[in-house]
């Protein structure tokens, strides 16, 4: 086989040389140039550091030298009418893995041939096995071996090519005369002759009849790499659906936190509380489904229940009875009377709280701890001495002026706003001034100046004493009346 590829590029060397080039590795560059007559090596874009190379023809060292980045020789065989072996080793200082070792072998300049008559032999894989060997039933040949002279080969004249094995295998032998230009080709492809007329014979047979052809061995193919086993994808696990519990809502008034009550969690689901809504949570393993009053999140990870407070509030209101500016012993009295939502049990028995709402920017007039029904001094109003009304000022000689303090905002229309958690207001209006009621009378006698009344957001409930007085007072006119009648009737 080595003959037959040795014979083969001899006649391409002889037409011009055959040159053998490494592919680069990585960023290293090596080159070889080899030809009938010398030898060519390049190396280029190697380590800055000490890289090594040999070069040995026909066995012998011609070349070993060391160096950096770049590297270029040549050689010129002694005798380029015989063939010659070759050889090169490259060892780099950045590791083995940019070593190169290339080997190989020229074949003799030719000369001009010499007229006279030769003999060619080529080697082809027949179409069909079982036919003969024939022109008519022939691949493409390939060029073996040629001499001078007619004698016919006898024997195969050189190691057979690595790709002939087994049956179906014939040689053709062509006898030419030499008229000292011809070239043999490398390769004839049938049906197309390329001897021409210099062709003055030829036979075909079987490789087997010159040489004993092996059987082809079985391909020998690289050990498979194990197979990574495939990560099996996670399966989506499956959940289960539970629905979201609705909050209860009591039917009472009392602040949101009371009225809206929150589902007890489990071991598939959470509450919790925000400022506006119930939010729930699936455990793991479980999903959210549908349920009245929620709206599931779009990743499914939660589902809100929003509470209607507005409508909470409108349920949540005190109802008002009898309320409005009265007057006694000319005294300005605000009277009342609330009644609470169905359901709300207060906190004590004086829960209610009473606002007089300033329509201004001063403060509003807040009397705490009331009862539900009663009734209370107006803002700026002393029943006892020293006597006062809103929107007046006592003088130091007793009498008194109109002043825009002591609340007399007052005695017009005022908003009154009554509280306990449920609330209610409504508009009243100061009780109109008299010479009985509402206002100071005309000439009041001279007395000591004392402070007025304490005003602010908070004022302490006091009690009805002019309520007591006006007792009294019936009870002393019912008894003297009584004692009238008696006289008479023991007149009689």
């Amino acid at each position: 086989m080595k003959k037959l590829l040795a014979s083969t590029a001899a006649s391409l060397l002889a037409l011009g040389g055959l040159v053998a080039t490494a592919a680069p590795a990585s960023a290293h560059t090596p080159q070889v140039s080899a030809t009938c007559t010398g030898l060519d090596v390049s190396l280029k874009a190697y380590s800055a550091k000490d890289n090594s190379v040999t070069v040995k023809v026909d066995g012998k060292v011609v070349k070993n030298e060391t160096f950096q980045r770049s590297y270029s020789t040549s050689y010129t065989f002694p005798d380029s009418s015989v063939a010659h072996s070759w050889e090169i080793d490259v060892r780099a200082a950045d590791g083995k893995k940019y070593d190169h070792a290339q080997q190989g072998k020229t074949t003799p300049c030719a000369s001009s041939p010499t007229p006279g008559n030769e003999v060619g032999i080529y080697v082809y894989q027949k179409t069909d096995p079982a036919k003969p060997a024939a022109w008519e039933n022939s691949g493409p040949q390939t060029l073996v071996d040629h001499k001078p002279g007619t004698d016919w080969y006898t024997t195969f004249p050189s190691d057979l090519p690595r790709e002939v094995c087994g049956d179906g295998w014939a040689v053709q032998q062509d006898r030419i005369r030499q008229d000292g230009t011809f070239v043999w080709p490398e390769t004839i492809t049938p049906p197309k002759s390329a001897l021409g007329k210099v062709l003055t014979g030829s036979k075909h047979h079987d490789l087997d009849d010159l040489v004993e052809v092996p059987e082809c061995a079985e391909e020998t193919r690289p050990p498979a790499e194990p197979e990574t086993p495939a990560v099996p994808e996670p399966e989506e696990p499956t959940l289960t659906i539970v629905p979201p519990v609705a909050p209860t809502i009591l039917e009472v008034c009392g602040t949101d936190d009371e009225r809206f009550v929150l589902p007890e969690s489990t071991d598939q689901i959470s509450y919790t509380r925000t400022e506006k809504a119930i939010v729930a949570h699936p455990a793991s393993g479980f999903a959210l489904g549908e349920s009245a009053g929620y709206v599931l999140a779009e990743d499914g990870a939660s589902a809100s229940f929003a509470l209607d407070l507005e409508a909470a509030a409108e349920d949540c209101v005190l109802t008002p009875g009898d309320i409005g500016a009265v007057c006694e012993a000319d005294t300005p009295y605000l009277g009342y009377e609330v009644f609470l939502p169905e359901g709300y049990q207060a906190d004590s028995d004086r829960p209610l709280s009473i606002t007089f709402l300033n329509p201004g920017e001063g403060e509003d007039y807040t009397v705490e701890g009331l009862p539900l029904d009663g009734r209370i001094l107006w803002p700026g109003a002393s029943a006892d001495e020293p006597r006062a009304w809103p929107g007046w000022e006592r003088q130091s000689d007793g009498t008194y002026v109109e002043t825009d303090g002591n609340y007399a905002w007052t005695r017009s229309d005022v908003e009154v706003l009554f509280q306990v958690n449920p609330d209610y207001s409504t508009t009243v209006r100061y009780p109109e001034g008299t010479a009985s009621c509402a206002n100071p009378p005309a000439a009041a006698a001279p007395g000591p100046v004392t402070a007025e009344a304490p005003s602010g957001p908070s004022l302490a409930a006091t009690g009805a004493t002019a309520g007591a007085a006006g007792f009294l007072a019936l009870l002393l006119v019912g008894g003297g009346a009584a004692l009238v009648w008696a006289r008479r009737r023991a007149n009689g």
